[in-house]
Order: C-alpha cells, then sequence, then structure tokens
C-alpha cells in the first residue's frame, strides 16, 4: 500500500504577509495569481524551490505594495501618519501620569499591597504605555483604508526620529535623559514599534473577517 503525500501549499506566513499589504477586494487575486505560480513551480522544480520562490516574490509583492500605498496618495498618508506622530507627540506621557495618579490615590507607602505598587511602577508604565500605542495605531489604520500596515509601518520608523530631532532640539532635560538613560528611549521605541503595528494588523484582520462575511452574504 503506497502512502500518499501531503499536498503541498504555499507558506503561510508569506501570503498572510503578503495579504496585510494589500487591500481587502485586491488580495484574493493577488494571492491567487502567487499559488497558481507557486504550483506550476512545484511540478517543474520541486517543493523547496517553489517555497523559496514564494519567498522571494512574496518580499518584492510586498515592497511594491508598499511603494505604491505612497505613489498612489502620497499627501493622504502623510497626513495619517502625522495623525499619528500627533497622537503620540502629546500621550507620550499619559501611561506615566496614569500609574502616578493611581499611586497618588491608593498611598502606597501607607498600605499593605506595596509589592503590588512595586510591580506597578516597573511594569505598569510599559504595558500601559504598550496598550495606548495599540490603540493609536488603530486610530490610524483606520484611516489609511487598503493601507492600514503601510502607514502604522511608517509612523513606527519615523517616530523615533521625529521624537529623537524634537527632544534633542527643544527637549530640555529630556534630552539630556535620552543619554543618561538611552536604555529607556530604547525600550519605548520597540513598544512603539510593536504597538503601532499591532494596531494596523489588527484592524486590517478585522476589516478582511468584515470583506470575506459580507462576501458570502451577497448574492
Amino acid at each position: 500500500m503506497t502512502r500518499e503525500l501531503p499536498h503541498p501549499h504555499p507558506p503561510r506566513l508569506a501570503a498572510w504577509l503578503v495579504a496585510l499589504f494589500t487591500s481587502a477586494a485586491q488580495a484574493e487575486s493577488i494571492l491567487g495569481d502567487l499559488h497558481e505560480e507557486f504550483f506550476d513551480i512545484v511540478s517543474k522544480a520541486g517543493i523547496a524551490s517553489a517555497r523559496r520562490w514564494y519567498w522571494r516574490q512574496s518580499a518584492e509583492t510586498i515592497a511594491h505594495l508598499a511603494s505604491a500605498g505612497f505613489r498612489v496618495a502620497p499627501w493622504s498618508l502623510a497626513g495619517v501618519v502625522l495623525l499619528g506622530f500627533l497622537l503620540r507627540r502629546f500621550d507620550f506621557q499619559l501611561p506615566e501620569w496614569i500609574i502616578v495618579a493611581i499611586l497618588r490615590a491608593q498611598r502606597p507607602y501607607s498600605n499593605l499591597h506595596y509589592g503590588f505598587y512595586v510591580w506597578l511602577v516597573t511594569y505598569g508604565i510599559p504595558i500601559v504605555g504598550v496598550i495606548q500605542t495599540v490603540l493609536i495605531g488603530c486610530i490610524v489604520a483606520a484611516f489609511a483604508k487598503g493601507r492600514e500596515i503601510v502607514a502604522t509601518t511608517t509612523l513606527s520608523i519615523v517616530s523615533p526620529f521625529a521624537f529623537l530631532l524634537h527632544f534633542l532640539l527643544v527637549g530640555g532635560h529630556w534630552s539630556n535623559s535620552i543619554f543618561i538613560f538611552p536604555w529607556r528611549f530604547l525600550i519605548i521605541q520597540v513598544e512603539n514599534l510593536v504597538g503601532l503595528v499591532i494596531g494596523g494588523v489588527l484592524v486590517r484582520e478585522f476589516r478582511s473577517v468584515v470583506a470575506r462575511r459580507f462576501s458570502r452574504t451577497s448574492p
């Protein structure tokens, strides 16, 4: 009895990344073309070669889609990125303010739950910062329909340089703190990168689910 070989399929991660950078209307056709070529290469050169080709083609497709997002409507994309930067600028210290307000209201030094407040100061501010950044990423992505990941990724790349320039020019004690505590600045920027992109992914996936359900129910 012969053993049935598993059916080859394109790399799921690569396909998912391509889908993130496409609009819901284009995703099916673009992925369909990639999958068709993938199976053709499988039949001619084997699955290993087909997978390598798929990853290369996915990277090229993502780069093309990202650059197209700037070419099609550069000013609207720039406006959305500016909106996200302003939100990050004005809410930069919000997590710290929230934690400090909680500590002052609860008076931790006279409370038995001192360990919890130490944890809150140590980890609470970064956690609130990530949540805040995810929400900003969702807002930016909501205004960048069809280019959610391009907008949030651009914002996450531009923000560190913009903040650093701002602190160096007008930040006063903030600019000094960057050099005294560079790790804090790096942690904030990692939060910024991860949170913004997660926000974009959440909005993009939500829109994809809605589009698929609508296409199934429409006559």
